[in-house]
């Protein structure tokens, strides 16, 4: 059976790409929990009440009751900022 070398290089770019993309988004989530300086409400674009779904308590930078990993100050679980990223 002959394996056509283009088309394999392409399955190995796609899963070099996927894993790559995985680990990213891991970075990004560890870096907000290493202690680095959280960013002001202000320039998180932070609002204190949000009628979308992607508000502050399905974020996995909340940290209940009224925390967050990214953003300093008190966070309210019905706000939302630039840096929502749903839990998993």
């Amino acid at each position: 059976m002959a394996v056509d070398l283009h088309q394999d290089r392409s399955r190995r770019q796609i899963l070099r790409l996927s894993v790559g993309g995985a680990l990213g988004g891991v970075a990004l989530t560890a870096c907000s929990t290493l202690g680095l300086p959280q960013v002001s409400k202000a320039d998180a674009n932070y609002v204190d009440r949000y009628r979308g779904p992607e508000q502050c308590e399905q974020c996995l930078h909340f940290v209940a009751p009224r925390g967050c990993t990214v953003v300093a100050g008190d966070i309210s679980p019905h706000g939302h900022s630039k840096f929502y990223l749903p839990k998993a």
